[in-house]
């Protein structure tokens, strides 16, 4: 299980990164009137694409570590923060206030992948 839920953490966590790298630079693109043919990139099913995708992870991974390998809550907090994060961000308040909290909310989603993956690790190399 160690094996698979550390793939599964470098995965998520580079399709978190990946959903922050895209809700930050979608709105810079499509300002040029020279990429403005950019302009399906900027679709919600993308975007709860990248959502679905994360909450997946969590059951496939967050959750198993958690229960079967370290017990520790951290990740689990952390992602149900950045998936929180995410939601303010639907509340259409302003195209930055969606940008700033998707951003940050994708980017505490991959910190959570990339803590438990630490775990995994850490637990994983003191077993013999």
């Amino acid at each position: 299980m160690k094996i698979k839920n550390q793939t599964f953490d470098i995965i998520a966590l580079t399709s978190s990164f990946i959903c922050a790298i895209h809700c930050a630079a979608v709105p810079i693109l499509l300002s040029f009137p020279s990429l403005s043919s950019l302009h399906f990139l900027h679709n919600p099913l993308i975007e709860w694409s990248f959502i679905g995708l994360g909450v997946v992870f969590v059951f496939v991974s967050l959750w198993p570590s958690y229960k079967k390998v370290h017990r520790k809550s951290g990740p689990l907090l952390i992602a149900a923060l950045g998936f929180g994060t995410i939601a303010l961000g639907r509340l259409d308040f302003s195209g930055t206030w969606e940008v700033v909290h998707t951003v940050f909310g994708a980017i505490m989603v991959a910190v959570a992948h990339f803590i438990n993956w630490k775990l995994l690790r850490f637990r994983g190399g003191h077993k013999h």
